[in-house]
């Protein structure tokens, strides 16, 4: 009976032994785990909004798309131009750096609805060879004094990618910003969805030479 259960272990502890060989190989041959698949939150007048969650992350990562008859160089020279500088009656921004591929700011966000927010913000343009431009973005700590000591950090990364097709433009945003805060969860998507629409018809009309959709320039 001894020898029989010293059979049965040794059998247990070899089968054992071999799984942990072969895991790592199965699971190499599987390739990288899948990133969370986009899924289509809206799609109107040509413009399509697609969110993903992300592991960690409050907020859903948000990607915005659409098409314009003009080349991507035009596309970022409104990019680092005159969507920089168009007022908002919310925002307070002063510049750091302003280059026309590398530009720093400060803003302070005040709305009537939240405490203001701070950030400083990190704007990078990047030409492809296939003509493809990038202008990455990141938040950066607050260069700068703060208006308020309490002025809540707000947390924000993405990229505008700028693809040449045959008849002008595919615009995409893609962006993954958290407000910092204790802003109800519901309302921060709803504002977050709607700012990231705002921003692309923004761009699209102001590269395109045309007037801003209404309410836009608020």
């Amino acid at each position: 009976m001894a020898l029989f259960r010293n059979s049965v272990a040794q059998r247990t502890t070899a089968a054992r032994y071999l799984v942990c060989l072969l895991l790592p190989a199965a699971l190499a041959a599987s390739g990288p785990l899948r990133a969370q698949q986009w899924r289509i939150a809206s799609e109107k007048d040509g413009i399509r909004m697609e969110t993903r969650p992300l592991a960690g992350e409050r907020f859903d990562e948000l990607r915005v798309s659409t098409s314009l008859r003009v080349s991507p160089q035009t596309v970022a020279d409104y990019l680092f131009g005159k969507y920089l500088d168009e007022k908002n009656k919310n925002i307070s921004r002063t510049f750091i750096k302003r280059e026309r591929e590398l530009t720093i700011w400060s803003d302070v966000l005040s709305t009537p609805l939240i405490s203001e927010r701070c950030y400083s913000m990190r704007f990078e343009k990047h030409t492809h060879a296939n003509g493809e431009i990038r202008v990455r973005f990141v938040s950066l700590d607050y260069m700068g004094k703060k208006p308020k000591p309490d002025c809540i950090a707000l947390r924000s990364r993405g990229e505008w990618v700028l693809t040449p097709t045959g008849t002008g433009t595919r615009l995409t945003y893609a962006s993954l910003t958290d407000v910092g805060g204790r802003v109800p969860a519901a309302l921060a998507r709803r504002s977050l969805s709607a700012a990231a629409i705002s921003s692309v018809r923004k761009v699209a009309a102001g590269a395109s030479g045309l007037a801003l959709p209404r309410g836009i320039g608020d």
